[in-house]
């Protein structure tokens, strides 16, 4: 069987892991790659322009057939994400071979938050023609183990589904290094600054500006907050870094830059408490690093998030109790035990991803 990854220009920091993870375990005979837009190359965590492993195409209208006489030489076409335009998932409508062998690999925004908050009659035409695209599937896999049951109810769908987590575990540094890690009991014994990491990008559902507004009584303890904001949007960006300075001045620290994974994993391994206050999934290329070195995580009870990792004993704690709490009670530590073991059976669990992956690749395509 051969297959089609269809990956978005913007990832390619998370599925770079995913196209080593293909070529190291399942080989390039049967599988190939293919990305919708301009390369860059101004980055490690760009797509190379120079990557002869990866097929390019500037645009969907401009290349339609040339793209979609390309797609059909695969007997399935595994779409990593839906950032595509609402226009271009008409072409995909209109092409019943097509989509008989498309697979959606559901990112969190396209799976949580692809509607358009507007009421005018274009976004009410492209909230319907999103919603009939996402019905239309029939080969469904989720990377969070509650996406497929959100998918299921959301969409009232009967499509074939599974669950595969993605690979970034298996290469990351964290996991494979002795770590000199300094436990946040033992910084409050020795009244060390408490370093305080808000979300993981510039991104609008994690209410960066709330949680600063939240931590603004902590503005005179002794802490450090620091707000990753290297990519997304980056005018919400601007927003966010005007509003940390207002509030905390100089205790506020704002990236802007992307860094290299190893340097990031550094970083993370020096945040005490992590808040990633949002309801849907995101950002699991962050919390599973943070869960495995047993920081203190914040998030929302009755989100997707905090509901699945409480549900397996692993104390996160509510978002929605920092209003309340002073900083002694903020800044308590908690037995994060369960966390690390979670992430090690999991995140770093090369043979289970491998049969994950294959039973994605393997199974027959369910059409209609």
């Amino acid at each position: 069987m051969k297959i089609l990854h269809v990956l978005p220009i913007s990832g390619y920091l998370i599925t770079k892991h995913y196209i080593r993870f293909i070529k190291e375990n399942f080989g390039l005979e049967k599988n190939s790659f293919a990305v919708i837009g301009r390369p860059r190359d101004n980055s490690e965590n760009a797509i190379p322009m120079n990557n002869a492993d990866i097929k390019y195409f500037d645009s969907y209208i401009k290349n339609y057939f040339k793209i979609m006489s390309y797609f059909l030489k695969f007997d399935k076409v595994l779409f990593h994400s839906l950032s595509i335009r609402t226009i271009e998932k008409i072409f995909f409508l209109l092409n019943p071979l097509i989509m008989k062998r498309l697979v959606w690999i559901a990112w969190g925004y396209d799976l949580y938050h692809w509607k358009i908050n507007r009421t005018n009659m274009p976004c009410k035409v492209a909230n319907i023609i999103e919603l009939f695209f996402r019905k239309k599937i029939n080969n469904f896999v989720g990377i969070f183990p509650p996406d497929v049951d959100y998918f299921k109810k959301t969409f009232n769908s009967n499509a074939q589904t599974f669950y595969a987590s993605y690979v970034g575990g298996l290469y990351n540094p964290i996991y494979t290094k002795d770590l000199d890690l300094t436990s946040l009991e033992e910084k409050k014994n020795h009244n060390s600054c408490i370093n305080i990491q808000i979300g993981h990008s510039s991104t609008q559902v994690l209410n960066h500006i709330e949680v600063l507004e939240d931590l603004y009584k902590f503005r005179d303890e002794n802490i450090r907050i620091y707000i990753p904001l290297s990519y997304g949007d980056e005018e919400y960006g601007d927003q966010v870094e005007k509003k940390a300075k207002l509030l905390f001045g100089d205790k506020a620290v704002c990236f802007r830059e992307m860094m290299s994974n190893e340097d990031y994993m550094k970083f993370l391994s020096t945040i005490d408490i992590a808040i990633f206050n949002t309801f849907r999934q995101i950002g699991l290329g962050n919390i599973h690093p943070l869960l495995y070195m047993e920081k203190k995580i914040f998030m929302p009870a009755g989100s997707v998030m905090y509901d699945y990792y409480r549900s397996l004993g692993i104390n996160i704690c509510d978002y929605k109790q920092i209003k309340q709490l002073d900083f002694r009670s903020f800044t308590e530590p908690i037995d994060m035990t369960k966390a690390k073991q979670f992430v090690k059976s999991n995140a770093t669990n090369k043979q289970k991803k491998i049969e994950m992956w294959s039973k994605v690749f393997n199974a027959p395509l369910k059409w209609g």
